[in-house]
């Protein structure tokens, strides 16, 4: 038996009642506190346990403490004839406000602790009532109901639900309240250490088998160092260049970060990577830089899916491109930019996300929308960004500033209570310049009217336009809905941005439109077409019609059959163009929530996938793997992949073939293998684990813990758990989330019988690449079990007190209760302590004990005798 926070009792011992929670009786009157009597002295005993077969005898301690009152002129809220000092919860409306201290006397009458009450109460009253009540109960530490009943509060006490219920508040003394209330933030959970620092380490080797040669390793390392609100964090990189052969270390980024959470605000100094709207280009800069967002903050994005549609890769990743939730096609690709503008996709369903898994280990998961980047902002919430500083020449390799240009980028958007809500956008720099603006209006039958419109001057091209309209509208249907979205936008070949300052516009005119439906819980169907215009003649405009539905059969199987007729320009995601008219026929199989296979084929670009994975779980001995194959007109793919995550780092092994047919699959091969690790501290306290996400908890053992070793998780049910401590020092929780309140959940390995290891549970709340030291166990780590019993043996039941520390008199006390039966537990004893019980009991009496010093965390008292009549 080991026991968590919470007095509580096992089956062995006898079950507490449940919901109450026995404190001092209130008011601490001469009636509650008699003068202390001579307490019987309880040696310290590892004898046989109380009798487990004693009866459950319902007692009570004689004398009682208020005069006996007629049985029947109130409710039996108090089956005992003496009186229980309880804490209830007080309800109000159906909700519950809080808990109070209550005492259910021996008569049937309740008394409410007045500060308590205030409190919990406060919050619905005006000012007037507030300052009424508190009249009312000057100078009174606890009341009957009956005394605010002039103040227009009337209370009730209701012994099913062991609660005190708030029956009415006069309607003239309450304050408002809003029927239907939008999100409200979570309170603060604990906050964390001011000093962290974490360094995440990835090794990366690479073999292509057409040539044998294993290249240089690559070395990927970053991190961050904190202090209260500022954080200083890195990204560097070591490879080989494929061209020079010459190994370089390249710095990705290296920046200050500031955070005001308390006004959704960012800054930022160093290397930037700027956040765009609308038809806003991505730049990279070196310079200053400050955000408002009222979302949580997001981390910062290693790959960045630009405004102009334009995917930018850092480091050499595999894309995989799923539409639909289906895996569509794998692609292993270099650093560089990729334009997504042709991506062949089903526009009504507006579903392609973009799993990309980089070199050093990073997967990142970008959505990809045909549409408008709509202001989906609360009404009255704003949102902005501004970035000053110089431009980078080239994406790729260590920023270059040298020879860059002064410019700044930013946005501001606002959605109003009354109004069409707004955004407005400028970059500037002497090479191109670019104003944008979206506004968006919501009609009356609740559907969404937005519009787009950009201006661009560019020395390289001269001026140029762009803009878009589109439509979107959602119909509810018992839980079910329908989806219409229509969009028509226009791109002059001259155009230009930050980030395009050439004007690469291919398209001219694209105009898309979709309509989707849920037909029940299982089934979804949708229809969509696109038509794109290219401002080059030598290039055909392209077009696609789409109709596809999925139907689940079963909670693990489900169907997809889809037709098409497209033709799409040459590029890497389509090949080479012309009519196609064909089907989709999909198949997906999801037996368990970490696992899943699907088969696909479209005839019409006579391309087909299937796929095998097993995602693995952040957690000590976790698995993944993925087995891929891809055919598209000829050309195919196989592919697999093994994870494995150990208690102080995570490692991957791949292997990719392609070829020109399934007969060649074998001409060009590569072999990867990456090992991570990470390091962290708190200052006092430092951790290795596997590589760290944004924040960090460590998690060390206290020293009464000896050779014990502790365990961190989300949840440490089955075993499972994301960190064990052991002979590299403690154990590290590497995946926290900033600006979100959550739980670390912690114990002891193979701890003494009895041993407390606290709460088992913290609840957190981590500012950005923050860190957590938490401590497993403590000096006072007894528990300690017994029996009260009074003359003749006769247990005493429900039976409260206070525990006081001899040794240390200015420690707080601990409650004290026994059950129905007369069994108690006690926690957060120390070794070597003398401690007291006093009961609140009429007269008063208690017992005093001293913990062995050699007491390894299970204090047995056996049974305690108190000279007190106890009556049946």
């Amino acid at each position: 038996m080991r026991f968590r926070g919470g007095l509580f009792l096992t089956a062995a011992t006898g079950a507490m009642v449940a919901g109450l929670t026995c404190q001092p009786a209130l008011g601490a009157s001469a009636r509650d506190f008699r003068p202390y009597q001579e307490m019987p002295q309880v040696p310290a005993s590892t004898s046989a346990p109380a009798d487990p077969q004693a009866p459950p005898v319902e007692a009570a301690v004689a004398p009682a403490a208020t005069p006996a009152q007629d049985p029947t002129a109130r409710p039996n809220i108090n089956p005992y004839d003496r009186d229980i000092a309880i804490t209830v919860p007080l309800n109000f409306n159906r909700r519950v406000l809080g808990e109070l201290p209550v005492l259910l006397t021996r008569d049937d009458r309740f008394i409410v602790d007045s500060a308590g009450f205030q409190t919990l109460i406060s919050p619905l009253l005006t000012e007037e009532a507030k300052a009424e009540l508190a009249a009312s109960l000057q100078g009174i530490e606890s009341f009957p109901p009956e005394e605010i009943n002039a103040t227009g509060i009337q209370l009730d006490y209701d012994p099913e639900q062991l609660a005190v219920l708030v029956l009415r508040i006069d309607p003239t003394k309450r304050l408002p309240e809003m029927l239907f209330q939008g999100g409200r933030p979570d309170e603060p959970e604990q906050p964390p250490e001011n000093f962290t620092a974490y360094l995440n380490t990835n090794l990366a080797i690479q073999r292509r088998n057409t040539t044998g040669d294993i290249d240089a390793p690559s070395v990927f390392l970053n991190g961050a160092i904190r202090y209260k609100s500022l954080v200083f964090e890195a990204d560097v990189q070591g490879r080989e260049d494929r061209f020079t052969g010459e190994y370089e270390m390249e710095r990705r980024y290296a920046r200050f970060v500031f955070d005001q959470p308390e006004d959704y605000r960012r800054w930022y100094l160093g290397d930037l990577d700027p956040e765009t709207r609308g038809r806003q280009g991505f730049v990279e800069l070196g310079g200053i830089g400050v955000a408002r967002q009222r979302r949580r903050f997001e981390s910062f994005r290693n790959n960045v899916l630009s405004g102009s549609r334009q995917l930018v890769l850092r480091e050499e990743s595999t894309v995989r491109v799923l539409r639909n939730g289906l895996f569509l096609r794998e692609f292993r690709l270099d650093p560089g930019q990729y334009d997504l503008s042709n991506l062949p996709l089903d526009t009504g369903s507006n579903d392609i996300q973009l799993e990309i898994q980089g070199q050093s280990g990073s997967l990142e998961n970008v959505a990809y929308s045909a549409y408008l980047d709509s202001i989906d902002l609360e009404p009255g919430d704003y949102e902005y960004g501004a970035y000053l500083g110089v431009t980078s020449e080239g994406l790729f390799g260590s920023p270059d500033y040298s020879d860059g240009d002064v410019a700044f980028t930013g946005y501001w958007r606002k959605a109003f209570m009354n109004r069409p809500a707004i955004g407005l956008g400028l970059q500037a720099a002497e090479y191109a310049q670019t104003v944008t603006g979206q506004t968006q209006l919501i009609l009356k039958n609740g559907s969404r009217l937005q519009f787009d419109a950009s201006l661009s001057n560019s020395q390289e091209v001269g001026f140029g336009y762009a803009g878009a309209v589109s439509y979107d509208y959602v119909v509810e249907r018992d839980g079910l809905a329908d989806n219409w979205t229509v969009l028509a936008e226009y791109t002059s070949e001259d155009f230009s941005t930050l980030g395009n300052r050439f004007g690469q516009n291919p398209t001219s005119w694209a105009f898309s439109a979709g309509y989707a439906r849920r037909f029940n819980i299982d089934w979804v169907g949708n229809v969509s077409a696109s038509y794109r215009m290219s401002h080059d003649d030598t290039r055909d405009d392209s077009y696609s019609v789409n109709a596809s539905s999925t139907y689940r059969f079963s909670p693990q199987w489900s169907a997809q059959v889809g037709l098409e007729y497209s033709n799409f320009g040459s590029n890497i995601f389509t090949g080479p163009g012309g009519n196609n008219v064909g089907v989709t026929l999909a198949l997906i199989w999801t037996p368990r929530y970490d696992r899943r296979a699907e088969a696909r084929y479209n005839s019409a670009r006579d391309s087909g996938s299937v796929r095998f994975q097993q995602s693995p779980e952040n957690r000590v001995d976790s698995f993944g793997y993925s087995l891929a194959s891809t055919y598209d007109g000829g050309a195919g793919s196989v592919s697999g992949q093994v994870d494995y995550y150990s208690n102080r780092f995570d490692a991957t092994l791949s292997h990719a073939a392609f070829g020109r047919d399934f007969g060649n699959i074998t001409e060009e091969q590569v072999t990867s293998f990456r090992i991570g690790s990470a390091i962290a501290t708190t200052g006092r306290h430092w951790a290795i684990g596997r590589t760290i996400g944004d924040s960090f908890a460590i998690v060390y053992p206290h020293e009464s813990l000896k050779d014990s070793g502790v365990i961190v998780g989300e949840s440490l049910e089955g075993g499972r758990y994301t960190g064990r401590s052991g002979a590299f020092g403690p154990a590290l929780d590497n995946q926290l989330t900033a600006y979100v309140n959550q739980s670390v959940r912690y114990d002891a390995l193979d701890a003494p019988v009895g041993y407390d290891v606290g709460e088992g549970i913290l609840r957190v709340r981590p500012t950005y690449r923050s860190g957590y030291a938490i401590e497993v166990g403590s000096a006072a780590f007894v528990s300690a079990l017994g029996r009260l019993v009074g003359n003749q043996d006769k247990p005493l039941a429900l039976t409260s007190g206070r525990l006081r520390s001899l040794d240390d008199p200015e420690a707080e006390p601990q409650l004290f209760f026994t059950n129905s039966v007369g069994r108690f537990a006690i926690q957060n004893l120390e070794p070597g302590k003398r401690y007291r019980v006093e009961l609140f009991t009429q007269p008063a009496q208690g017992f005093e004990f001293t913990v062995p010093a050699d007491s390894d965390g299970l204090l047995d008292l056996s049974v305690v005798n108190i000279p007190i009549d106890v009556v049946e």
